[in-house]
């Protein structure tokens, strides 16, 4: 499945998280970003047509931004309105929209805890980004759970190591928290790394094959635990 990363942010460069997460999707997997600010500045505006024609080429389309005042930057709404725009073959346009999966990258600068009902902020996440859910429906797309980040600049090495893994099977298969799906995911990885052979010695070569047995032993033991407590 193709997917298509578009990217608000006023100054990508100049955004750690962001530097952080097209370094990451680039690195591990096949994805398209588009910087819109960036094309809006060089091109003066969106061509209906022919955002349109690359819009269709993917079946996962992603809108990744940070929180501005509880909403994405103005350069979304902006691409929204030209092309969602009611002109041209509309109809066309809406079905060939159909089926394909709608997602969400959302970088918040606070806590999560801080996202909820009685929280600092008073209002939950899924309540400001429902304007997406409603065109994802409005489309009969498929609209895929968002990926939240809070406080990247606080994160950890070890959580940002985990962020990595999260991000890239986010835009390879649109899940998230599903830690049977990251472990086969993280199992793959290794193995390809095996298939290009590393050049390590005979010795190092030979752990490093069966720490890959070993994980894939334990994801199959796992998968088989959830089966179990899935027929309880």
């Amino acid at each position: 499945m193709k997917t298509i990363v578009y990217l608000a942010h006023p100054q990508i460069d100049a955004s750690q998280s962001q530097q952080f997460l097209i370094q990451a999707g680039t690195s591990a997997s096949q994805v398209t970003y588009v910087d819109l600010q960036q094309q809006f500045q060089q091109d003066g505006g969106f061509d209906l047509q022919v955002e349109r024609q690359r819009l269709l080429e993917y079946q996962r389309i992603i809108f990744q931004f940070h929180l501005y005042w509880y909403q994405a930057p103005a350069i979304l709404k902006i691409w929204l309105d030209q092309v969602f725009d009611l002109q041209g073959d509309y109809r066309a346009f809406k079905q060939a929209l159909q089926a394909k999966e709608l997602g969400l990258v959302v970088i918040a600068g606070v806590k999560a805890s801080h996202y909820q009902f009685g929280g600092r902020e008073d209002i939950c996440l899924s309540a400001l980004l429902s304007p997406y859910r409603a065109l994802a429906g409005h489309f009969h797309m498929t609209y895929l759970p968002p990926l939240t980040i809070h406080q990247f600049a606080y994160l950890s090495t070890e959580e940002q190591y985990a962020l990595f893994w999260d991000y890239i099977l986010y835009l390879q298969t649109g899940k998230i928290d599903d830690f049977s799906a990251k472990s086969q995911l993280i199992i793959q990885r290794l193995e390809q790394l095996q298939e290009n052979q590393l050049d390590l010695p005979a010795l190092e070569q030979a752990v490093f094959e069966s720490f890959v047995d070993e994980c894939g032993q334990q994801d199959e033991a796992l998968a088989d635990y959830h089966r179990l407590m899935e027929g309880w």
